[in-house]
């Protein structure tokens, strides 16, 4: 299953006045790369931070790994129930302390280890097995295949990790260990600044009729798009204040079965007729290279004291797949800060997406 969403486009919308122009998100960064080959997704963000997960739910394998000669590194098994190995092709790969750790909680068992030459080695086990498996008859065709997950795949995203981060025939390297020292390896990016210069504007006093306004300045537009705005929709819509002279206006769509969606509205505070829709585009692009902006913000929030906007879309209600966000406004634009996303539902963490974009002083998750 797949949450139903393509990603692209770096641009930004830039607020000047009540009027709309494009802006460009923040130069000098990485452009983030989000691919699968075969059973195993690899993410690395702007930052050269790297996710690689496997797409079976029985089994999951997360491995994360920072950027930079000192960048933190863990592997996490999610396991079934209490295991002490695991087997690559029927050989098996230990998972004792104090090398792993384990943890146990509502009838899961979790192990982990943030130990690179235990992570090296488990790679270097992997390297020409064909399948993981719980148990040493596991990966034969004839049993049960909850019990094992492929790993084909799994050398190309390791590959492409390290060449991000350019540990090729690095000591610190996954895969293409080399001989080279660790200091050698690039430091994590360092780009283009947000310096949000944000002051707290006064509270709305018409917080109600900019709503009733802009709904009806809007109603062709909500009705095209099929935003309902139902007697319940209406009631959870929100206005917050922007600057002195501007409103956000979030015009609530109606429930889903676990969810809500609304469409968003910069208004003058005094002129709700003249708001205009706001549509922030995601930041990397899909194979396709299609353009496709945020319109809709699911279980959408601003914060006027810190001008911050989060958006979270869950793909189902497990929330194993979805997107999340977040933007500082600066007074003129909003600027996206963080963006997460997982398009396969195959039963991982809820709400554990990997890290598409991160600004370095605001949070990923």
């Amino acid at each position: 299953m797949r949450f139903n969403t393509a990603l692209s486009g770096i641009i930004l919308v830039l607020l000047s006045g009540s009027a709309f122009s494009a802006g460009e998100m923040p130069s000098g960064y990485p452009v983030p790369v989000q691919k699968v080959f075969r059973h195993w997704q690899v993410t690395c963000n702007n930052l050269n931070d790297c996710d690689i997960r496997n797409n079976d739910p029985y089994l999951r394998v997360t491995l994360k790994r920072e950027a930079g000669a000192q960048g933190k590194i863990s592997l996490d098994f999610d396991l079934a129930d209490k295991r002490q190995a695991l087997y690559l092709d029927g050989v098996r790969f230990p998972l004792a302390q104090p090398a792993w750790q384990t943890d146990e909680e509502e009838g899961a068992f979790y192990v982990h280890t943030d130990q690179l030459d235990v992570i090296q080695q488990f790679a270097l086990a992997a390297k020409n097995a064909k399948r993981l498996s719980l148990s040493e008859h596991g990966g034969n065709q004839s049993n049960n295949q909850e019990e094992s997950i492929s790993l084909n795949g799994l050398n190309a995203a390791l590959l492409l990790a390290d060449e991000r981060q350019g540990r090729l025939n690095n000591r610190s390297a996954l895969l293409q260990v080399g001989n080279g020292d660790v200091t050698q390896v690039p430091s994590v990016p360092v780009g283009q600044e947000i310096s949000p210069a944000y002051t707290q504007p006064p509270p709305l006093t018409n917080a109600k009729a900019l709503i009733n306004g802009v709904v009806n300045a809007k109603k062709t537009l909500l009705e095209e798009e099929d935003c309902g705005l139902s007697k319940e929709a209406r009631q959870l819509s929100e206005a917050e204040p922007l600057t002195n002279e501007l409103a956000l206006v979030m015009l609530n769509c109606g429930m889903g079965a676990y969810q809500s969606s609304s469409m968003l509205f910069v208004t003058p505070r005094n002129n709700p007729q003249a708001a205009q829709l706001l549509e922030l585009p995601r930041p990397i692009r899909t194979v396709e290279s299609r353009e496709e902006k945020i319109r809709w913000f699911t279980e959408v929030d601003y914060d006027p004291e810190t001008g911050m906007l989060y958006h979270s879309a869950k793909g189902r209600g497990i929330a194993d797949c979805g997107e999340s966000a977040q933007w500082v406004f600066d007074g003129k634009t909003f600027q996206l800060v963080a963006y997460n996303y997982q398009p396969e539902c195959n039963g991982g963490q809820p709400g554990d997406w990997p890290s598409v974009w991160a600004m370095p002083g605001y949070p990923t998750e």
